[in-house]
């Protein structure tokens, strides 16, 4: 009786670690899309001009080149930068003009 008591757990436990790895494995398919959306790069973005101050309120990129202004998802970095002109390293959404900030850099040219 001890000895099958013996055999019977590292069976056991063979068994549950089987049956949990193969639940990873037979994930639904709209899991499996889901993560490698997931994994592909960001449509990652360079834009130049000068941080200004709106209203007093909010930090913006004005683009000297186009004319065109963006709103900055990191204030407080944008913050350092008042009044530089700096290059700024991030994705633009060109729903709401907000440019979600990936790196900020001082243009010394």
């Amino acid at each position: 009786m001890n000895r099958t008591l013996r055999f019977k757990k590292p069976l056991m436990a063979f068994g549950l670690s089987f049956l949990f790895c193969s639940g990873f494995a037979i994930a639904p398919a709209g899991v499996a899309a889901v993560h490698a959306a997931s994994a592909q790069p960001e449509d990652l973005q360079t834009f130049s001009g000068k941080i200004m101050s709106q209203n007093g309120d909010r930090y913006i990129l004005r683009e000297d080149s186009s004319d065109m202004w963006y709103h900055l998802d990191d204030q407080q970095q944008a913050s350092k930068y008042l009044g530089k002109t700096v290059q700024i390293t991030g994705t633009l959404d060109g729903r709401s003009d907000m440019i979600h900030i990936r790196n900020i850099v001082e243009d010394k040219s």
